[in-house]
């Protein structure tokens, strides 16, 4: 496959039933470079179309572990099913890179504590992030609530353990059980959001970092918990990981006129026309421009950029915060210029 990279499946183990971890290094031996709490974007071809696919990076990059992910069997899930089924030791994939904005910000040192919430394949990336937490930031404390059905569903229940073990003083971890007996302490719960911060805060609320990673409706509810209990947006990150989800879009841009954007990448510029409904991703699709995107929905992050001219007006975003906002961040994949032309760079 032209613009992308060869990756080569060095390992693979189960983790629980139905799920794996793949360890994948480039086709000339070397590792791919990542950081903690990304996801990896695979390029398949169906029909001879092609399709991407990203999945959470579980790997540790400060201790030097080549990039690992790990995949959920998912019953209508293609390459989920494909990977889990079908792939083997040897075996090639095709990759964008890593990418993703669910990682730990550049101001870490302003928090004193780091707050996990996962829930079931969740705990991917949470993985990395905490691994690179506990060697890189010894004056945190470090949280983890974690939800599954049982403790034969726990993803990394062994790893997970013996880190609580090497790191003691720094990471506390509770697992919930939907089966529990003592209902008070099964599902995660609007009302046990608080009771469970109030347990485990040992700083004030605004010196807490928050991360949430698990299916919609549990991330929405622990968000909505948070912010009762006062906590702030920019305290909070969280990843989506139905991102393949196509969303109906009930809004329209405020401009629908032509607009041309010059998008500067790799080292060289290009400039298209733009008419709404297409997106600044699809425009450059028809021109055979390839830019980084994976879900297609503003939904993951991958295709983040700046606008360093002009304006773009965004119809969805899960990604990007507020201070992003304010410095330029945009997502081409529900982009769209408005009052002018505009200038990306990727």
């Amino acid at each position: 496959m032209q613009d992308y990279k060869t990756t080569i499946i060095t390992s693979i183990r189960e983790e629980t039933p139905g799920v794996k971890t793949f360890t994948i290094i480039y086709e000339d031996g070397s590792n791919i470079p990542y950081t903690a709490g990304q996801f990896i974007t695979f390029v398949f071809t169906h029909h001879g179309k092609e399709e991407r696919r990203s999945f959470s990076i579980s790997s540790c990059a400060v201790l030097q572990e080549p990039l690992s992910f790990t995949v959920k069997r998912i019953d209508n899930g293609a390459y989920s099913r494909l990977l889990t089924d079908r792939a083997v030791v040897g075996d090639k994939l095709y990759t964008t890179g890593a990418s993703g904005l669910f990682t730990l910000p550049q101001n870490i040192a302003i928090y004193k504590q780091v707050f996990f919430f996962a829930a079931g394949i969740g705990i991917t990336p949470i993985l990395s992030l905490i691994k690179t937490l506990l060697h890189t930031q010894p004056d945190k404390k470090v949280t983890l609530i974690y939800s599954n059905r049982s403790q034969e569903d726990v993803v990394f229940y062994n790893e997970l353990q013996a880190l609580t073990e090497k790191f003691p003083d720094n990471l506390k971890l509770e697992f919930l059980y939907s089966t529990s007996f003592d209902l008070s302490r099964a599902r995660l719960s609007k009302a046990l959001v608080p009771v469970l911060l109030q347990e485990y805060a040992l700083v004030p609320k605004n010196e807490i970092l928050f991360y949430i990673c698990g299916p919609f409706p549990y991330m929405r509810m622990v968000i909505w918990s948070l912010e009762e209990q006062g906590i702030h947006d920019d305290q909070i990150r969280k990843e989506n990981f139905n991102t393949n989800d196509r969303l109906v879009r009930k809004i329209e841009s405020p401009d629908k006129a032509t607009h041309t954007a010059t998008i500067k990448y790799n080292g060289r510029e290009y400039s298209f026309p733009i008419t709404y409904p297409d997106t600044i991703l699809q425009a450059a699709k028809k021109i055979g421009l390839v830019l980084p995107y994976s879900c297609e929905v503003g939904r993951c992050g991958s295709c983040a950029a700046i606008c360093t001219k002009g304006k773009v007006w965004l119809s969805y975003n899960e990604v990007l915060m507020d201070k992003d906002l304010e410095h330029g961040s945009i997502l081409t994949c529900v982009g769209h210029p408005v009052y002018g032309d505009v200038t990306i760079e990727i």
